[in-house]
């Protein structure tokens, strides 16, 4: 098997190995560790074998993923708690980021990759979410004896958002693996499972993906009716199911569950309340980094994370690891929309409507990852490798468009 052969392979296995782990730490937590160490080893496994057989390059992204990474590291040493800093804290977070050169090397050697992984996470979910109703099998949250997790962790809903948003680009590319009417019932079952686990972030993420991309894509009418129809099938599941749809929403919007009593908003009031008694060098570079339980065990009156992305950041980063995070994301959008511009002859062809596609998934999971910051995300590894493997995978197909267009009209013309 050729490296380019492995790499394909390796990279493709990723959304359901991710998936499959965390369902095998739910399901046997007393193998959590051996799951983590597998899930690490092939992660790092992957990264190294394309830093040693592929050409890593030169560019200013790459160099700061780079910087954030041994920034991540450095600054972990410092913490009271290296082992949860480090490894919880630092390699969690810094993994991910290297799946956006490994997803733009990939595209080049393999189109349509990621579209049928994709619908296989969100199958199993869904196998998951049918069996655990049946058996009660995990938690039933907001409301007693109401929806089973079964093995699915608290980041599947905005996995499922996530795929929803491959899917529907794969419908406009018209390069679905599986019949429309398949694909159609899937997606109208994982539409569901959002809106019935009322998990906000990943709904309020889902919809702002959803408008960004009907913004930017070149098929929006089409798009849009596609929505409608999977919106329509979702909301007869939910018709049929509306009793206890109605109590888990009730037991959700309580006071307990109200802005100003939400953990997540006071976490800004504690952080700043923190920054207003640290010194200068805390509030560049933060303190406690990923390990923030230590410092808000006064402010909660107990052991608790911070939960909010920026919070975590910003607390346990300081502003400079913030500013450097967001840079990245900055960096990403604006090499989309470079490599977009590149290709403005060819507007009103095929051509066009091919870059417009991409270049409209790419900004909308962007943006939908920056809204799940604001609920938490920075700590699902299995949703981040996930979330930055799409935007480095999509990325690189505007990145390498013109020189797949140029390898194509070679073989035409030999």
């Amino acid at each position: 098997m050729t490296k380019d052969k492995l790499l394909i392979l390796w990279v493709s296995t990723l959304p359901v190995f991710n998936i499959l782990m965390d369902i095998g730490m739910n399901f046997l937590p007393e193998l959590k560790t051996i799951f983590g160490l597998v899930r690490i080893s092939f992660l790092i496994g992957l990264i190294l074998f394309f830093l040693s057989n592929f050409k890593l390059e030169n560019s200013f992204q790459n160099q700061l993923i780079i910087f954030f990474s041994l920034y991540l590291i450095g600054i972990s040493i410092l913490s009271s708690n290296t082992e949860i800093s480090f490894v919880d804290g630092a390699i969690k977070t810094s993994i991910p980021f290297f799946m956006i050169p490994i997803g733009i090397a990939v595209s080049k050697l393999k189109s349509n990759l990621l579209i049928k992984p994709f619908i296989w996470v969100i199958i199993i979910l869904l196998i998951n979410y049918l069996i655990s109703q049946f058996y009660k099998l995990g938690v039933s949250i907001y409301e007693k004896d109401s929806f089973y997790t079964g093995g699915a962790t608290a980041s599947a809903p905005i996995i499922i958002a996530l795929g929803l948003l491959v899917i529907f680009h794969a419908f406009n590319q018209k390069k679905l693996p599986y019949s429309k009417i398949m694909i159609t019932i899937i997606v109208s079952a994982a539409l569901f499972i959002i809106v019935f686990s009322l998990k906000r972030g990943a709904i309020l993420a889902l919809i702002s993906g959803v408008i960004i991309y009907l913004f930017n894509t070149g098929q929006r009418i089409q798009t849009f009716g596609r929505f409608i129809v999977v919106g329509l099938l979702m909301v007869f599941l939910l018709n049929n199911n509306i009793e206890t749809f109605y109590k888990r929403f009730e037991s959700r919007t309580t006071e307990r569950n109200d802005l100003q009593n939400e953990g997540r908003f006071k976490e800004i009031f504690y952080i700043v309340e923190e920054f207003q008694q640290s010194s200068p060098i805390k509030v560049l570079f933060g303190t406690e980094p990923f390990n923030s339980d230590v410092v808000m065990v006064k402010y909660f009156g107990r052991k608790r994370r911070l939960h909010v992305d920026y919070n975590i950041l910003i607390h346990g980063t300081g502003i400079i690891g913030l500013m450097i995070y967001f840079l990245l994301y900055y960096n990403i959008f604006r090499t989309a929309m470079r490599h977009k511009k590149r290709f403005s002859s060819f507007k009103n062809s095929i051509y066009g409507l091919y870059l417009k596609e991409n270049y409209a998934l790419v900004t909308s999971v962007l943006v939908l990852s920056l809204i799940m910051g604001f609920s938490g995300g920075l700590q699902f590894i299995s949703y981040r490798i996930m979330l930055f493997l799409t935007i480095g995978y999509y990325l690189g197909d505007l990145i390498h468009f013109k020189s797949k267009l140029v390898e194509k009209s070679t073989i035409r013309t030999e």
